[in-house]
């Protein structure tokens, strides 16, 4: 699956390489953001709210059990959004669809966080991601990148 073609005769356009590329730099954010909590563990430990408590006050344990979750569960995520990054290189448009709807969701999030008196879109928040998941979005509802996956499709289906 090297090169420019999808292994079925299809050139792979580059708006779906960029997708990709995107994607992937989506996932290395979110593990950048994982390291920056693992070093400052404790720090981000104190600031978990339980029921209107701070739970690293009543319970520093259960306090890093629910950190240790959220990072776990959240690096989980970023490993099926590389896998389905993978997807799309090989023209799979369920995912292009999936990365799509994805990266809609996101800036929706982030819109209502920002609508509802939340935290302001600025570039120590989530002016970053908005961007790059404007970009994804822009680059895998091409016309191009919609013709790759329906031809790589018909391609796999006469084989």
């Amino acid at each position: 699956m090297t090169g420019a073609t999808a292994g079925v005769g299809v050139k792979r356009p580059p708006s779906v390489l960029g997708g990709v590329l995107l994607m992937a730099v989506r996932a290395l954010t979110g593990a950048f953001a994982i390291l920056t909590v693992l070093t400052s563990w404790d720090a981000f430990a104190a600031t978990i709210v339980l029921n209107g408590q701070n739970l690293a006050s009543t319970d520093p344990q259960a306090a890093g059990a629910v950190l240790g979750g959220v990072l776990a569960a959240y690096g989980l995520y970023l490993l099926l959004y590389l896998g389905l990054a993978a997807l799309v290189f090989t023209g799979r448009n369920w995912a292009r669809v999936v990365a799509m709807s994805f990266a809609s969701v996101s800036i929706l999030l982030s819109f209502a966080d920002y609508a509802l008196g939340g935290a302001q879109i600025t570039l120590r928040t989530s002016l970053v991601s908005v961007t790059i998941d404007i970009l994804i979005l822009l680059a895998l509802s091409s016309t191009q990148a919609r013709h790759y996956a329906r031809a790589v499709r018909a391609a796999r289906a006469s084989r």
